[in-house]
Formats: structure tokens, C-alpha cells, sequence
């Protein structure tokens, strides 16, 4: 049609260089008002091309120099933190170290005996929480001293976070680069690294998991997830949703990986057949004294209701309410979407979930991209990733205040998604329909 230009292709569009500008919308400098034409159409309710963002690789409504420029910049502040953690102690690391001195022994499941090896060594006593076999998992950095190994660590964990970007962006559909610098500039991602937690992990195999699922490769999801065993909280939600979601095939093999991870806390723990019991029985008084000690930093439900001396059946049932609320799109949401809502509601359910674990957000801020047929609408998209980009730069001082700012994002989150505000279809039947190799229809 004379006047009309033909928009290009998918492939085409997506290989342009991050700063090459465009007529409209994301990836322009020009911001059209909510409700016009072009490519606010999405915020309108209009229906585009599945799987492209519009055929762009930044799915943002910012000018790609001004958004290369900011994501770069909460990178290095994100970093930042890193450099802090030698001064403090070493954060949570020491936990995890001495884990790796005393797996394979009975003292792995003794809290006095773990105390007092950590009180011999000149460390503040911890004890370490996870299941005995996790900490195989640590092993090798018990031939290092304490600062080369947490460097080690946190090597280890950046390149987790890399990789999470990596299978990120296969598994929502986006542009390579944008997923890897959106999954580094997320702050958790790198703090959790800084106080030598591992969350990252967790990330990368809940992304591996993703994007097993959306592609029906039931064999490595099931792997990825019970891969994520290696601490319960995160693979409960991946479980209960191949349980609902009925990918029995996935479901097995995360049961057989499950049985690997029974015989080697066996192996941690010297022999115990019955760890499992012993476990349960040392760790569960620690998770109501850790909520009171750490309600400043806890982003879970229950954990800032009972640490505000809310009584904990209250604090529960709210979970629940959540729960059940989140049910019927859990259900009927494509696999990628509800994987991605089920690692979101399994922390803000959780009985412990702490800042470094709102690395778990992360697939849920790729879903609102609306690379896999569904997302959240812009303006809108724009107006509440680039805040929470922002806002979640004040992790190292937010535990000074009462409650952390990731109690607020991750909250926003769950009722955003379950309740459906903003929510954009982008193809009719939103069931990951592949990506369109031609140009897509102008709007009509």
C-alpha cells in the first residue's frame, strides 16, 4: 500500500545493533502516550506477533542507548557489593565452607558438634541448613582457606547468573544480550554471590527447567528440578507444579534424581539412613528464630507476618490464600509462563525466604517481556520493571528499615500475576506458539 512501509522480519529486526533506532515505540526515543496507535497497541489490547516483542530486541519502552547505558550502570553497582563482603565476615559463606571440612562425617548432623568445630577454628558458629548431600556439592573447596574459596564461590555464582540470562533468553524468547544483562543487573543475582549464598544456582537450573518445559523436553526439566533439590524450598513449587500441570515424565525422572540426592546425604552424613528424620528434627527450631532475627530481610509471606508478631496459623493460611488464588492460572497459563509464576509463589509462600532469594523473581520479570505469547502491556511494562530495577539497588541498606523493598516487589508481583492486571495476549491461543519467521501484519 503506497505510504505504508513493510515491517521487517523477525530475524531481520533482532540481529540490528542494540542502538540502531527505530520508527516507534521500544527501541526508539520517542515514547508514544499510552492508548495511541503503533506500538502501544499492546496496552490497548491489541494482538501482535507471538514470541518478537514486536519484532525488537529491547522490550522496553526506553531508547536503546539510554537503556544499554542504565543496565550496564546497575551491573557495576550490583558488583559493588561483592568487594564488601571480605570486611563483613564473609557473610553466610563460612557456613558452606566448613560444610565441605565435615561432609562425610557424622558431625555434618550434629549442631553442637558443628558449632564447636566452628568455635575451635575462630568462626561464629552457624549450622548449616541444608540437606547433607548438598554439601558434596562444596566439596572441593575444602582444600582452599577461607578467602580463596568464597572467591571460588563467587566466581561460580556470577557465572551461574550468566548462564540463568543465557537460558533465560531461550526460554522467554528474548534477545541474548538483554536477558544477560537483565539477569546480572537484578541485584540479587550478584549480592547473593557477595554473601556467598547460592541462589544463582537455583536460578540457572529453575531457567534450565523453563525452558525444558516450554519446549516439551520432559527429561532435562525433570533433571533441572530435581537438580534444584539441593534445597527443597526451591524445588517444592517446580514439583507441585508438574504434579498439577500432570508431565509425569518430568515428574519421574525428578523423583529418580531425588533417590541420587537421598544416597548421597547417606554418603554426608556417615552412613545415616535415617538422616532425613535427623535433619528435619535439628532444622525446624531454626526457621522460627531465624524469622525473628531476620524479619528486616525475609521476603516471604508468613515470614514477615509472624515476624511482626502476626500468630503463625494466621501467617500460614495468608499463604495458602495465596496459593488458591494462583491455582486456576497455574493451570491454564502455558508451561514457560506457569514454571515462571511458580518459582515467584514459591518464595513469597515460603517459611524462609530471604533477600538473595529474589533472584527467584526473575523469570517472572522475562514472562512480562511477552516473548512467549503473554506478558504484561505497555506502558505499564515499562513503568514497573524499570522501579524495581531501581529500588532493588537499595539491597544493602534495606535491611537498616523494618521490612525489605522485596517484600513489596515480590507481593506486587504475585497479585499483578494472579490477578491478570495489564495482562497482554499476543497471539490468540497464548499456548507458546512458535516464533513468526515473516514479517508480522501491520495493525489494523
Amino acid at each position: 500500500m503506497p505510504g505504508v512501509r513493510a515491517r521487517k522480519s523477525v530475524d531481520e529486526t533482532t540481529l540490528e545493533r542494540p542502538d540502531s533506532r527505530r520508527g516507534s515505540g521500544v527501541g526508539s526515543g520517542a515514547e508514544p502516550p499510552a492508548g495511541s496507535g503503533g506500538n502501544s497497541g499492546a496496552a490497548a489490547g491489541t494482538r501482535t506477533s507471538p514470541g518478537t516483542n514486536d519484532g525488537r530486541p529491547i522490550p522496553l519502552r526506553l531508547a536503546p542507548r539510554r537503556f544499554w547505558l542504565w543496565a550496564i550502570g546497575l551491573v557495576v553497582m550490583s558488583s559493588i557489593v561483592i568487594v564488601g563482603s571480605p570486611p563483613g565476615g564473609w557473610v553466610d559463606f563460612p557456613q558452606f565452607w566448613f560444610a565441605a571440612k565435615l561432609v562425610g562425617t557424622p558431625d555434618l548432623l550434629d549442631t553442637s558438634r558443628q558449632q564447636a568445630w566452628q568455635i575451635a577454628h575462630g568462626f561464629t558458629p552457624f549450622i548449616f541448613l541444608y540437606p547433607p548431600g548438598t554439601a558434596w556439592l562444596y566439596f572441593p573447596l575444602r582444600f582452599l582457606p577461607m578467602a580463596a574459596a568464597f572467591w571460588a564461590h563467587a566466581g561460580v555464582m556470577v557465572t551461574c547468573g550468566i548462564g540463568a540470562g543465557f537460558f533465560g533468553a531461550r526460554a522467554f524468547r528474548l534477545d541474548t544480550r538483554v536477558a544477560l544483562v537483565a539477569t546480572l543487573a537484578w541485584a540479587p543475582t550478584l549480592a547473593a554471590a557477595a554473601v556467598g549464598q547460592n541462589a544463582p544456582l537455583g536460578l540457572l537450573l529453575a531457567m534450565i527447567a523453563i525452558n525444558g518445559l516450554r519446549g516439551s523436553r520432559q527429561i532435562v526439566a525433570g533433571l533441572a528440578v530435581g537438580a534444584m533439590l539441593y534445597k527443597p524450598t526451591l524445588a517444592l513449587p517446580m514439583l507441585v507444579l508438574l504434579v498439577i500441570r500432570r508431565q509425569w515424565t518430568a515428574l519421574s525422572v525428578a523423583m529418580a534424581v531425588a533417590a541420587g540426592w537421598y544416597l548421597l546425604g547417606v554418603a554426608g552424613s556417615a552412613g545415616d539412613w535415617m538422616w532425613p528424620k535427623d535433619w528435619l528434627i535439628f532444622t525446624s527450631p531454626y526457621f522460627d528464630a531465624d524469622t525473628w532475627q531476620n524479619v528486616n530481610k525475609t521476603i516471604a509471606l508468613p515470614g514477615i507476618l509472624m515476624g511482626h508478631d502476626v500468630p503463625s496459623a494466621i501467617a500460614y493460611a495468608a499463604a495458602a490464600v495465596v496459593v488458591l488464588a494462583a491455582l486456576p492460572r497455574l493451570l491454564r497459563s502455558s508451561m514457560a509462563e506457569a514454571a515462571a509464576a511458580a518459582c515467584l509463589i514459591g518464595i513469597v509462600v515460603s517459611p524462609h525466604s530471604l533477600q538473595y532469594e529474589a533472584v527467584m523473581v526473575m523469570p517472572i520479570i522475562m514472562w512480562a517481556a511477552g516473548g512467549t505469547g503473554t506478558g504484561i502491556a505497555e506502558p505499564w511494562r515499562t513503568r514497573l520493571v524499570i522501579p524495581a530495577y531501581f529500588v532493588a539497588q537499595l539491597y544493602a541498606i534495606t535491611p537498616q528499615f523494618r521490612v525489605s523493598v522485596f517484600v513489596f516487589i515480590t507481593l506486587a508481583a504475585a497479585a499483578i500475576w494472579i490477578t491478570g492486571w495489564q495482562r497482554q495476549e499476543t497471539t490468540t491461543d497464548a499456548k507458546d506458539a512458535p516464533v513468526a519467521s515473516a514479517a508480522a501484519s501491520p495493525a489494523q
